[in-house]
């Protein structure tokens, strides 16, 4: 054989390896799972760490035509090496975050890939060390998005450094979201939470296939923000998927959120006016309205579904209390102590609430000015925010509404602009995510679970929001997953270092159930465990690195909690003779706009102890009418 063949030869097998792994230089990974075999990368983290890469395994067929608003099917068996080095379809939802035109803070968050329904599929991350395969943590992250958006494709969402620098396998997925993967008529055809259980058939994929990646199929640690923090919750609720799993990190999320859930009747109510606006016939059949709206084309669904809701954080679609996979409400599942009984990990950040301002109440919070506001634009954004209870369309009562916007103010200094800015935001992020944590986190304790829980605390240098908007909803998401790493011109030294620590922890906690330092992690700061009666907390920022400073706190917003947990409720329960005994002690108009406004303050404080004190309103109206108290109606 003469040098031109030999050479001919070489070109032509390094263009075919080329072809078949897709990416120049790239090494190829092959593995046989239970359906046929897949070919995925090998890349390389710093330089020596190998992570095969395999994305978009198809783990359920393509939901289309009679499949739609159905529970998933598994796919058909395949022979040939699939190809499965490219990310997989994003689940149907708006192509783009249009609210903040080229915007580079939104942008992170769109779809990168191809929207389409068809999108059941995985990724898996997997560490080739020294055996290749052998048994490692799995940790399976469940994105969020409001169920109504987020895809596992996202480069935040890549695993590569999370797998490479804690020898962990990491896994994601696609799910259905939105109408397409929540839509409930309560029936056959449309059961509901679709969404759910895809997940739950992506968790048994794992179970099944995992150790052909070298994972292990009895340590396997779901984690997720948000709404996928939720999903994961109502996972540790339901019998249908509490045995797929092992362990739970949930993220600015709880299984009991308001938002999380809604029942039958209420999805088919939301069903059928998404019918309508799709221009399917309402008076017809169940059957025949499910029929319609399976022949829509499925991108008009996101766009019709913004005009299902209103209010602030009110998701259209979400998962249902179907009696399947939810036999009852999350509420009660933890009063009664039904729930996967397993290590949790969980925790919120510093400013949760600014993320929602600027988009649900955009007239008064934006991105390009300090968003100031006035005494009385503070009460017309709490009153707006806090229309809606527990969710839409039942409305909070105007003693609630009243209660909670005197308990935010800020006494100190109760006309200071940003106070008020803050003491909004602190409501939003206490009422839709962190007071829902910190009560899961309680009612888990109790049942003598192990605990820990978190506080992030950490504004990235090079954040792409205005500064007043603080420690934003997600931005954890960059340090759990080793972004600072990856893009390290665009952190400090200080925040690599957090990123590594918080992925340390994350990573023990999928190994051990204790995020605690292992073997040689000399360096790492204690993480006590969260009790009922003592609420200690792990302050996560780059203040860990100060060997002085204190960064244990005990109680994330408690009396807030305790506020908005257990008096709201009992307010709105009792409204009728709170409003009785307050009327009735209005001899004019002014005596009335005082007791109406003074009766909530003054039972904020009593009635957490005895409602039986709601008859010292007429007292009160005795007390604050006199001049010399120096209060004035209609000045409150």
């Amino acid at each position: 054989m003469n040098l031109g063949t030999v050479l001919s030869l070489v070109l032509w097998l390094v263009s075919f390896l080329a072809t078949i792994c897709f990416l120049p230089l790239a090494h190829c990974a092959m593995v046989t799972t239970s359906k046929g075999p897949v070919r995925g990368t090998t890349q390389y983290v710093d330089g020596k760490k190998k992570v095969d890469v395999f994305l978009g395994i198809p783990y359920a067929k393509p939901p289309i035509g009679e499949l739609r608003f159905s529970y998933p099917e598994p796919p058909d068996a395949w022979t040939e090496v699939k190809d499965t080095t490219k990310p997989p379809n994003c689940c149907m939802q708006l192509p783009e975050d249009t609210t903040f035109m080229n915007f580079s803070g939104t942008a992170v968050w769109n779809p990168n890939t191809p929207v389409s329904e068809d999108c059941l599929y995985l990724n898996v991350w997997a560490p080739r060390t020294n055996p290749p395969y052998a048994n490692k943590a799995v940790m399976v992250w469940v994105y969020g998005g409001s169920f109504s958006s987020g895809s596992s494709a996202l480069d935040v969402y890549d695993g590569l450094y999370l797998a490479a620098d804690n020898d962990v396998v990491v896994v994601s997925m696609q799910f259905r979201i939105g109408a397409l993967g929540f839509l409930t008529f309560g029936s056959n055809e449309a059961p509901g939470n679709a969404g759910m259980m895809d997940l739950v058939m992506a968790l048994q994929w794992v179970q099944t296939n995992i150790h052909s990646f070298g994972g292990n199929s009895h340590n396997v640690t779901l984690m997720g923000e948000s709404s996928g923090a939720v999903s994961i919750g109502l996972l540790m609720l339901s019998s249908l998927s509490r045995e797929l799993f092992h362990r739970a990190i949930l993220q600015s999320g709880a299984p009991q959120v308001h938002w999380g859930t809604y029942t039958v009747t209420e999805g088919r109510r939301r069903a059928i006016k998404l019918a309508e606006l799709l221009q399917c016939d309402t008076q017809t059949s169940d059957t025949e309205i499910i029929k319609c709206l399976r022949r829509k084309p499925a991108e008009l669904f996101p766009f019709h579904e913004l005009n299902i809701t209103r209010g602030i954080a009110q998701f259209p679609f979400v998962p249902a209390i179907d009696g399947r996979f939810l036999r009852m409400s999350p509420a009660e599942y933890l009063r009664e102590g039904s729930f996967k009984k397993a290590p949790v990990l969980l925790g919120s950040n510093a400013n949760e609430g600014t993320w929602l301002l600027v988009y649900y109440e955009a007239q008064h919070f934006n991105i390009v000015t300090e968003s100031l506001i006035s005494r009385r634009q503070y009460d017309e954004v709490m009153s707006s925010i806090f229309q809606y209870y527990p969710q839409f369309p039942k409305e909070l009562n105007h003693m609630a509404r009243e209660a909670i916007r005197f308990k935010y103010i800020d006494w100190i200094d109760p006309e200071d602009q940003v106070r008020l800015r803050g003491q909004v935001e602190k409501a939003v992020g206490d009422h839709f995510f962190t007071c829902s944590v910190v009560g899961f986190a309680k009612a888990l304790a109790k049942a003598g679970q192990d605990v820990y829980l978190y506080r992030f605390s950490q504004r990235m240098s090079s954040h792409d929001w205005p500064k007043w908007m603080g420690v934003m909803h997600g931005d954890e998401i960059f340090f759990v997953f080793g972004l600072p790493l990856k893009y390290s011109h665009k952190f400090t030294r200080e925040e690599k270092e957090l990123s590594r620590k918080m992925m340390t922890y994350w990573s023990n906690f999928a190994k051990t159930g204790n995020p605690n330092r292992g073997p040689g992690e000399l360096d790492m700061r204690e993480w006590p465990k969260f009790r009922h009666n003592e609420q200690l907390y792990l302050n996560l920022s780059t203040d860990m690195f100060n060997s002085s400073a204190n960064i244990w706190g005990q109680g994330v917003r408690t009396e807030y909690c305790g506020f908005l947990d257990n008096y709201i409720p009992h307010l709105v329960r009792s409204e009728p003779s709170y409003s009785t005994n307050c009327s009735m002690t209005a001899a004019s108009t002014s005596k009335a706009i005082l007791t109406s406004r003074w009766c909530p303050a003054l039972t904020i404080s009593l009635t957490m102890i005895s409602s039986s004190f709601s008859w010292l309103c007429p007292i009160a109206l005795k007390l604050y009418s006199r001049p010399w108290l120096g209060f004035i109606p209609g000045k409150v």
